[in-house]
């Protein structure tokens, strides 16, 4: 249905009109309508003559209002003063005026796209679309008798909070991830962050409905490997293509099991963070992940800056996509490797080490490490830890069985920090470190009994 010229008149003159009649809904005007909203020229420069004489804390009626427009606009202030009722209406007005607004901008662009000459103004054209429907945020407050209040109601015990839950016991207990928040997993290449983080999606999928973005591996691909998790078959039998029958017949009766969760996985090459934020909304997903981070390209138009900015402005946008969506936002991220002791030894990394940009570590509620304890060893146990919880707390890392056959992780112990290697002969390499595990020692993880999400 076409927009309606008459709303959105009507919409723009019952705004101005509100805040002519009275002073006090100017402020919580300005915080929820934009000049953008006002597609009256006339229109639009009486808002930013009410809105100008109001931040240098001015009186605002219609005699100043006038004389901030060169007295020209009187005979106009006052008609739209007569036909709006009453000013107690005021925010309904402005969520009108933002409806219309953006309906009218909207079919702008439609017009715009229908007379497109190439893709690529197609694609920027579609970006400033996808940009109107997220929408401009009205600012949130609230003073502390109104939070006190609330309190109560929030922490009554009648509603158990729901939290994200991963099918790791210990991070379920510490981490209380909810719509917003923003995840982030990192690792070196090649120590099973993906495949970790599939076990994770899979898991939350059973409850909830999950994205799975790659920019490195097929769908096919990503599928195989959840198919070796949750059905325990060898992953390199599935990549040759030798499973036997009684492999079949297992994987067939695991069919309900391993095609019930509401997990999509799709392959992101070349999609922006804010494609990603259009197709994720438009499949109504719970919890997204991005695998990886760095990969994500600039944004349309910004494909000149340096890989630093690239990949802070993209975890920022990530940050934005879930606050501002209620979307959990699950992004893995590649480690650099530090620099090895003059001992020879490698320190473990930090939140310093995620790679190519500080912003990550500042943007992510939660930051989860995951890396080899031994650098030189191929079957070395993973070491695992929560390096950053805004709300929960943190932990002695853990040290993790990494089944690569089965892309599997299970837990063997908490992680000790090996002692420091002596200056003097005698002195303990890192190659010499050993694995001191014990099969009773092994709590296995994944596949995770399912649980409530």
């Amino acid at each position: 249905m076409k927009n309606s010229p008459s709303e959105l008149l009507n919409a723009q003159v019952s705004v101005l009109g509100s805040m002519l009649l009275d002073e006090t809904v100017i402020a919580p005007t300005l915080t929820l309508v934009a000049d953008s909203d006002f597609i009256e020229p006339r229109y639009r420069m009486i808002y930013l003559a009410i809105k100008r004489l109001f931040s240098n804390s001015g009186r605002v009626d219609a005699v100043t209002v006038n004389g901030a427009l060169g007295n020209t606009y009187g005979d106009l202030l006052c008609q739209i003063m007569e036909v709006t009722p009453t000013s107690a209406n005021w925010e309904a007005y402005a969520e009108q005026l933002k409806s219309q607004a953006l309906l009218y901008h909207l079919q702008e662009i439609g017009n715009q796209l229908a007379v497109a000459v190439d893709p690529d103004g197609g694609r920027d054209l579609i970006d400033k679309a996808n940009k109107l429907l997220v929408g401009r945020t009205g600012i949130k407050r609230m003073t502390m008798k109104e939070g006190f209040a609330n309190f109560f109601d929030r922490h009554d015990g009648s509603t158990p909070p729901v939290f994200i839950r991963w099918g790791m016991s210990f991070l379920d207990q510490r981490i209380y991830a909810e719509r917003g928040d923003m995840i982030v997993l990192g690792g070196y290449p090649s120590e099973g962050k993906t495949a970790l983080a599939l076990c994770f999606a899979y898991y939350i999928a059973a409850g909830r409905r999950v994205g799975y973005y790659t920019y490195e591996g097929s769908r096919e691909k990503l599928h195989d490997r959840i198919i070796a998790a949750q059905a325990l078959l060898n992953l390199q039998r599935i990549k040759r293509n030798e499973l036997t029958e009684e492999d079949a017949k297992d994987l067939l009766s695991l069919q309900p099991k391993l095609t019930e969760n509401q997990l999509e996985l799709i392959e992101a090459s070349k999609m922006t963070v804010l494609d990603i934020q259009a197709d994720a909304q438009a499949h109504h997903f719970d919890v997204v992940f991005v695998d990886y981070l760095q990969k994500i390209p600039a944004e349309r138009g910004q494909r000149n800056a340096s890989d630093f900015e690239r990949v802070s402005a993209v975890s920022s946008d990530l940050q934005q996509f879930g606050r501002s969506t209620g979307t959990v936002v699950v992004a893995l991220s590649q480690l650099s490797r530090p620099e090895k002791r003059k001992d020879g030894t490698v320190p473990a990394p930090t939140m310093s080490n995620l790679r190519q940009s500080g912003q990550i570590e500042q943007d992510a509620d939660v930051v989860l490490l995951l890396y080899s304890e031994l650098q030189n060893k191929a079957d070395s146990p993973r070491v695992f830890q929560i390096a950053k919880n805004k709300e929960g707390e943190r932990m002695n890392a853990k040290r993790l069985h990494f089944d690569g056959e089965h892309q599997v992780f299970s837990v063997l112990s908490d992680f000790v920090e090996p002692p420091k290697p002596q200056a003097r002969s005698g002195q303990i390499r890192i190659d010499e470190l050993t694995d001191t595990r014990t099969a009773t020692e092994v709590d296995r993880i994944f596949p995770p009994d399912k649980e409530g999400a």
